[in-house]
């Protein structure tokens, strides 16, 4: 299998490495580019701004020079493509000299001032010139290509096109306009605001050298500035060949499922002193973004540079579909190194399509999470993979979230039985809070599949904690949701009598997961609990359950009676009395005579039989003072 990395041409819409900028907001940032002269940033009439976001490369004042030029130099010989973008202004004054894109084989000093354009006398390489002030040679301003020693505007072998028709003449003036200068291979080009005024001048310079600007005014004056200026050199990406899809601009190549290296190459040269052998310069992902991981990587060198790659892994590639090879800094803080001071781009990726592995990647879903009747573990149970093949099952990762809002999972067991779908887990306490469930299927050759719908436990909760008050009777009861198991269910809460038996008695159904409720008047230890069934298949998820106690019921007496058959106040009532089925409740009319007596009241007597007037009650509870006070009844 073979992969590639390829130089894509620069030129026309392409853009490649960015070699140097000078450009920034609101201050222009000049690092690594020498200012010589009068330049020095600042602002001009020529942008709506005031910020100083603008290279003056001369003031409007006589015989002044300027000069910027970037300080890394550049070897032609290798980099044979470039491009360079800025945007000029030439105005305020009397159409001095004008500006000069300069590739020079000196450094950047001992420029010259006044006329000249700025180009120093002994300055050998390529020069773009946007003269506005007429030497003699043609009607300005005008657009010329130059490339020898020192320079003036009619000296043998320069290329222009001159203001005869008067074209040029918008080159001066108070408006910026943009400059695009293509380099390729000797040959020069130069556009003015998307306008081609020269085009293929043969004009080579294969040499080391340095890009700059220079500029000058001359016996005439004018402010001479530059700015967003950003020049592109020949860079480097990834591409393949034999390419699968021959439609897109980056093709996929395609390899065998369990190929353990790829073999790359590139169209140009790159150095080998910038290849990492253990391979930090590259990374592989899986179609699911895990890196895979690299053994070493080797180049194949002459005199230092190479183009050719050899990419071992440290494992085989078992899993179909998009890899993504993908450049990345090194270990030495770089990225491979091509010609013309480029680097492939960070994150420059070439597609892998691998073919004809084992896939599987649905998710497995948790059924549902239900609390055990003594409160003190968990029933799971998920879903059986659909069309699995058994002989890449490797197994089920199980993990579980203590904090239903957050995200903290963590492995809670590993289940290596494909037929096993069930789990039981003791939980000393559930009524604390909920758990969180949820499975990652793992199959051999395969990452891990991405993890299934969680389910929680549904947990019953006092808000109010009304049950432990025991002067409160109702309250609100709460619980979360069990929508992620089944669509809209349906929830019953049911209360048991533990010192009685297992028998529950359901209290209340309802679609919502809160219940107003209120306590039995009966002594006793209570619980509650709230489960849910699906009626599709008959799965039945119970919460935790609550316990609470009613110890003691303070008697309370309504000591007005009129047995008229209204239905109000008819019969004797005392309130809890049904708590004390031993209770005896006796009536003595005002000469002590008992005229009622009797034990497991039940709040039905009417006492039709006795006269309008008051009555002694003393109510006789096991254990407690008897209660006594008096009764009226009134006809």
């Amino acid at each position: 299998m073979g992969a590639l990395f390829c130089i894509i041409p620069l030129l026309g819409h392409t853009q490649g490495f960015v070699y140097a900028r000078l450009q920034g907001q609101p201050l222009m940032n000049t690092a690594g580019w020498s200012l010589i002269g009068a330049a020095g940033i600042g602002d001009t009439n020529g942008d709506v701004d005031t910020f100083s976001n603008e290279m003056i490369l001369v003031p409007p004042t006589n015989n002044n020079s300027g000069a910027v030029f970037y300080n890394q130099p550049l070897d032609l010989s290798l980099c044979t493509r470039w491009s360079a973008r800025f945007d000029f202004r030439m105005w305020e004054g009397t159409a001095a000299d004008g500006i000069a894109f300069c590739f020079l084989d000196i450094p950047p000093a001992g420029f010259v001032s006044g006329g000249g354009v700025g180009i120093p006398t002994n300055g050998n390489g390529l020069k773009v010139v946007f003269d506005t002030w007429d030497n003699g040679c043609g009607a300005n301003p005008e657009v010329q290509i130059y490339s020898g020693p020192g320079y003036n505007e009619c000296i043998a072998g320069i290329v222009k096109v001159n203001n005869t028709n008067g074209n040029l003449s918008f080159m001066r003036s108070n408006n910026y306009h943009a400059v695009q200068v293509d380099y390729d291979s000797g040959f020069v080009s130069v556009m003015i605001d998307s306008v081609v005024w020269l085009s293929g001048v043969y004009a080579p310079a294969n040499y080391v050298g340095y890009l700059g600007f220079t500029s000058s005014t001359g016996g005439a004056t004018d402010r001479h500035s530059i700015r967003d200026v950003v020049i592109y050199t020949e860079g480097t990406s990834l591409l393949g060949f034999q390419s699968i899809d021959t439609t897109r601009r980056l093709p996929i190549i395609e390899a065998e499922c369990y190929s353990d290296s790829l073999w790359v190459r590139t169209r140009g040269k790159f150095r080998c002193t910038s290849v990492d052998s253990t391979g930090s310069d590259l990374r592989l992902y899986s179609p699911a973004g895990v890196p895979i991981p690299i053994y070493r990587v080797r180049s194949f060198c002459t005199d230092g540079r190479s183009d050719s790659l050899l990419i071992v892994l440290a494992t085989q590639l078992v899993q179909s579909g998009n890899h993504h090879l993908v450049v990345r800094n090194g270990l030495d803080g770089n990225p491979i190194l091509g010609d013309c001071n480029s680097r492939i781009d960070d994150f420059d990726s070439l597609t892998i399509r691998v073919v004809n592995c084992y896939v599987y990647s649905r998710p497995v879903n948790m059924l549902n999470v239900s609390v055990t009747p003594n409160n003190q573990g968990l029933n799971l149970i998920w879903e059986s993979p659909p069309g699995i093949d058994p002989d890449f099952f490797r197994g089920y990762r199980l993990q579980r979230n203590d904090r239903p809002e957050g995200r903290q999972w963590r492995d809670m067991a590993f289940i290596t039985q494909l037929s096993d779908t069930l789990y039981y887990t003791e939980e000393p306490n559930p009524t604390q809070d909920s758990r969180d469930f949820r499975l990652i299927l793992q199959v051999y050759y395969n990452p891990d599949c991405a993890p299934g719908d969680s389910i929680g436990s549904i947990f019953l909760t006092d808000p109010s904690g009304f049950l432990a008050d025991a002067t409160l009777f109702d309250g609100r009861l709460s619980w979360l949701p069990y929508s992620e198991a089944w669509a809209s269910p349906r929830y019953e809460l049911w209360m048991s009598r533990p010192d009685a038996g297992p028998d529950s008695q359901r209290v209340a159904t309802t679609t919502d997961t809160f219940l107003d409720f209120s306590k039995p008047r009966e002594l006793g230890r209570f619980r509650l609990h709230v489960h849910t069934i699906n009626d599709q298949d008959g799965r039945y998820a119970r919460s935790n359950y609550l316990e609470f106690s009613i110890d003691e019921l303070e008697l309370e007496v309504y000591n007005v009676v009129t047995p008229n058959g209204d239905g109000v106040n008819d019969a004797f009532y005392i309130r809890y009395i049904e708590a004390y089925p031993q209770a005896r409740v006796r009536l003595f009319n005002r000469w002590g005579q008992s005229v009622y007596d009797r034990v497991a009241y039940a709040n039905d007597y009417q006492p039709a039989d006795l006269e309008a007037g008051s009555y002694v009650y003393v109510i006789e509870v096991p254990g407690k003072t008897p209660l006594q006070g008096i009764l009226r009844v009134q006809r």
